[in-house]
């Protein structure tokens, strides 16, 4: 869901997503807009309700994190769960929770006064992904502006030959990183413990000269879709969905990768939604461009139906596999983008001082990793 909530909080008007029709509303004639987002499903072992509302400015808006609400999930009628808040506007389902297929579920959040209720939503099984393969091509992947050479994956899944099923493709890629610090206009320093800083450096910073520092440990950057990647079974139903492109990786260095991907079973509400996500942002400039619209989603205030509320509760069936992208084209013929948007690595000069430079920690995070991804080969 990554991605998603970003889409949802750049947004700058309203669509009714029940109509699937423009509705003529922008965030500047609002004092605020309440954005909810859940995607609930039968893999992850942490699932969460995700809130914030917006707070526009003078040519900005800002996102603040709603904390006090009481948000519940309802399994059928009778069973409740609490979720409870972490940061960030996360309120986290209990640990290990897990949806079950064709069961109904619906979201109810207390919070300033108002009860806010989604749709009763379900969804069916999803397939396994049965094959992933990559192609590469050159000059043909979208990166940075430009085209750079890289690799498309495909996937083969089968289709339920029960009609009326919706799939949505995400990603996680896994690249090796060296390099776990960088410093603009300084120096990298180990202390204080355990991140280390950098430290200005005018000479430095006059000439514009940024230096890198090698990793302690090893480290993986972890890199997400930003592409929302929808499909209705109309055409397939029952079939095999072969050689569906889920992913498109510029060619970042001379080594290995990792793809994950994962397959979601998603329901009619839910994809309606990413598709006209879709039409609004990937048929219409970049994601980095402001979408025309935002979109309504599914929950509502049962108090005051007009108030528009941004985001989805999404409740899925999800399976993932996993595929090394194995780089073994000529490197002669292939050019390598790295790992910093296009920047050349700089290690910082060694000199008379022998604890320089020092190695940096790989700290973890939703970007980085230092665990060793499950079906990594080096």
């Amino acid at each position: 869901m990554k991605y998603r909530i970003k889409l949802l909080l750049a947004a700058v008007g309203l669509v009714v997503f029940a109509c699937v029709e423009p509705y003529d509303l922008n965030f500047g004639s609002q004092k605020e807009i309440l954005f909810i987002e859940a995607d609930i499903n039968d893999y992850d072992s942490l699932q969460y309700v995700i809130i914030k509302k917006n707070i526009p400015e003078p040519n900005n808006i800002v996102y603040r994190d709603i904390q006090n609400a009481k948000v519940q999930l309802i399994e059928g009628k009778t069973t409740f769960y609490e979720c409870n808040y972490v940061s960030e506007g996360k309120y986290q389902l209990p640990k290990g929770f897990k949806t079950k297929t064709n069961t109904p579920y619906q979201l109810r959040i207390v919070m300033e006064g108002s009860t806010y209720e989604s749709s009763v939503e379900t969804t069916s099984p999803t397939s396994p992904i049965e094959k992933i393969y990559s192609q590469f091509v050159e000059k043909g992947i979208d990166y940075l502006d430009r085209k750079v050479d890289g690799h498309r994956i495909f996937i083969d899944t089968k289709d339920s030959e029960t009609k009326g099923q919706y799939y949505l493709w995400q990603y996680r890629l896994y690249e090796k990183q060296s390099y776990c610090a960088s410093c603009n206009g300084g120096r990298y320093f180990t202390t204080p413990a355990p991140l280390g800083r950098c430290v200005d450096d005018a000479n430095l910073a006059r000439r514009g000269v940024t230096y890198d520092y090698l990793c302690v440990s090893n480290c993986w950057d972890i890199i997400y879709n930003e592409e929302i990647n929808v499909m209705t079974d109309n055409y397939a139903n029952g079939q095999t969905i072969k050689g569906r492109l889920v992913a498109n990786i510029p060619f970042f260095q001379y080594r290995n990768a990792l793809i994950d991907i994962q397959q979601y079973s998603i329901s009619k509400s839910a994809f309606e939604y990413f598709n006209i996500m879709v039409n609004q942002t990937q048929r219409n400039g970049s994601l980095a461009d402001t979408p025309p619209a935002g979109l309504i989603g599914n929950v509502k205030n049962t108090s005051n139906k007009s108030e528009a509320v941004g985001g989805i509760f999404m409740v899925s069936s999800k399976t993932s596999k996993t595929f090394v992208i194995q780089r073994n084209e000529s490197f002669t013929s292939v050019s390598a983008v790295g790992l910093f948007k296009g920047r050349q690595v700089t290690p910082e000069p060694m000199g008379n001082d022998t604890s320089r430079p020092p190695f940096a920690p790989c700290i973890e995070g939703e970007n980085r990793t230092k665990i060793k991804p499950i079906g990594w080969i080096d």
